[in-house]
């Protein structure tokens, strides 16, 4: 629908709070981007301090940030930083 906004976030495996995430309508799939330190919620996590992450997606029928049950989601791609290439992520795979 019309609301629908996909997430990118990056988190230190085993965390919950991410330290990179972008937002952008669901109309823009497929999706090119990078995330980076300005990318971060909080300024004290920066993405570049870390040596790995887990990158998701999440596709949110209402736009809110925090997610609902049921909305898709892709399973998480750990990531060894810096990244050395692209990294596919998909939403909606096991």
């Amino acid at each position: 629908d019309g609301n629908a906004t996909v997430f990118v976030i990056a988190r230190e495996p085993g965390q919950r709070m991410p330290v990179a995430v972008e937002r952008h309508p669901a109309s823009k799939l497929p999706l090119a981007l990078e995330l980076d330190d300005g990318d971060s919620p909080m300024p004290t996590a920066k993405l570049s301090a870390l040596k790995e992450v887990d990158v998701i997606a999440r596709l949110s029928s209402t736009g809110d940030a925090a997610g609902a049950e049921g909305d898709p989601a892709s399973a998480p791609v750990r990531v060894t930083l810096p990244a050395k290439g692209p990294v596919e992520v998909v939403i909606g795979a096991p």
